[in-house]
């Protein structure tokens, strides 16, 4: 009896032991953390030696938890590991707070091939999420597949270069840019020179019939003088660059910047993107299509060119306005309008210039009327011509003086009262 109570009492000891030990591996579920990676087996160009992958991290426990990575079974002299979303660092363990149906947290796989690459086929490796504090908590794990195809020859090693929109249409007097991707075909990290020419489409279809309708040589060829030309990051710089260095088998994103002379003709232009190495021989072309359209330019004025007038208070005084386009297409529906002091009647002998071409000029009647009771001095008044494509307006500086009827009218009754009284003392005078 005094043996079982004995046992009994050992049992019991080893059971609180491991209760008070295991607690903490108690308290956590295998479930409460889940990879999710969206894609899980990928077959790499024959240009890419690495390829990045997203792991989504959900959490659906009450607390968050801390886990670590495993890769298992890698193939021999492949590099991989896990890395931060901007690949900074690598991690090992990583905090996942709890979260409902959103990531809690995103990491990336980055995989890089080992040189030599590998012969062609599908190669398998496994990634296990387990509990940092107890690896015996293995909370999910994924098997990802990547196939690797045979590698380009030596003949079609270089560069790629692509744009997604090539060709843009727009006015003279802003600017444009395209987005041109370049991707590194070589084995090797490669500095490329950047270079840009603008050529007008007439002088290149010439060159073309001229040459039998075959390809342009672009170097025979005189590029267009004014044009302003530049490359930047595609992504948030605006810093100016004159070569970009790209990693083998990896896709660079670059602004071309084009900024057309201020009275550039309406025509059709290509741009023709270079990117270059020396080194290895390589130059590659990129044309970009560029339609410039007309763009018209008011400059209002008068027809003398003097901005002052003179005007009679309650009188109606004509002036004449001079609207000149002085842009690169005609100017439609331009509207005439004027600001004026109160009480002033401002009138235009027509509204509206229908159309207004290029390098041309129209007269316009306009009709100032001040109030009657207007103080003599200087007034402005603003007058305007506004399309959708142009607007400009000039102040005309107003004189006013009084009528003349007043001034007549003042010497009338002055004469009217000398008159009464030299008869009022002639009168008393014979008295």
């Amino acid at each position: 009896m005094r043996n079982f109570r004995r046992m009994t009492l050992a049992w019991m000891t080893v059971f609180l032991t491991t209760l008070a030990l295991g607690g903490p591996v108690f308290a956590q579920d295998a479930a409460d953390v889940a990879l999710d990676s969206p894609i899980r087996t990928i077959l790499l160009d024959p240009r890419e030696t690495r390829v990045d992958l997203d792991i989504d991290l959900i959490n659906v426990a009450d607390e968050r938890r801390i886990i670590t990575f495993e890769l298992v079974d890698l193939p021999e002299g492949w590099d991989i590991g896990i890395w931060n979303a901007f690949f900074d660092f690598k991690i090992s363990e990583l905090v996942v707070e709890p979260t409902e149906n959103t990531p809690g947290q995103r990491p990336r796989m980055r995989v890089r091939l080992p040189d030599p690459r590998p012969v062609p086929g599908d190669y398998s490796f496994t990634l296990v999420l387990a509990d940092a504090a107890n690896a015996r908590i293995e909370y999910d794990r994924a098997k990802f597949t990547i196939g690797v195809p045979e590698a380009l020859a030596d003949e079609e090693k270089g560069i790629e270069v692509r744009a997604e929109l090539p060709a843009l249409l727009g006015p003279a007097n802003t600017s444009y840019e395209f987005e041109v991707i370049i991707k590194n075909d070589t084995e090797d990290r490669e500095s490329f020179e950047l270079g840009a020419n603008v050529f007008a489409v007439a002088d290149v279809e010439l060159a073309s019939q001229e040459g039998g309708g075959g390809a342009v040589d672009f170097s025979t060829l005189q590029p267009l003088q004014g044009w302003t030309l530049g490359f930047s990051p595609a992504f948030g710089e605006q810093k100016r660059i004159s070569s970009v260095a790209i990693a083998a088998a990896i896709d660079e994103r670059i602004n071309v910047q084009v900024t057309p002379p201020l009275f550039v003709t309406p025509a059709d232009y290509l741009i023709v993107a270079t990117i270059t190495n020396a080194n290895l021989a390589i130059a590659e072309e990129q044309a970009l299509f560029l339609r410039i359209t007309g763009r018209g330019e008011l400059i209002t004025s008068t027809s003398s060119g003097l901005l002052s007038m003179d005007a009679t208070a309650g009188d109606l005084t004509t002036n004449t306005m001079r609207f000149t386009n002085f842009g690169t297409g005609d100017l439609l529906g331009v509207d005439l309008s004027a600001d004026a002091p109160p009480q002033w009647v401002v009138d235009f002998e027509i509204p509206r210039i229908e159309t207004l071409p290029v390098d041309n000029q129209i007269d316009v009647k306009i009709f100032v009327t001040p109030p009657s009771d207007a103080i003599p001095g200087d007034y402005e008044i603003t007058l305007r011509g506004r399309s959708e494509d142009a607007t400009d307006a000039v102040v005309l500086r107003v004189t006013v003086d009084q009528s003349t009827i007043w001034g007549w009218l003042g010497i009338v009754l002055v004469i009217a009262v000398l008159g009464a009284l030299m008869g009022l003392f002639w009168k008393l005078g014979r008295r």
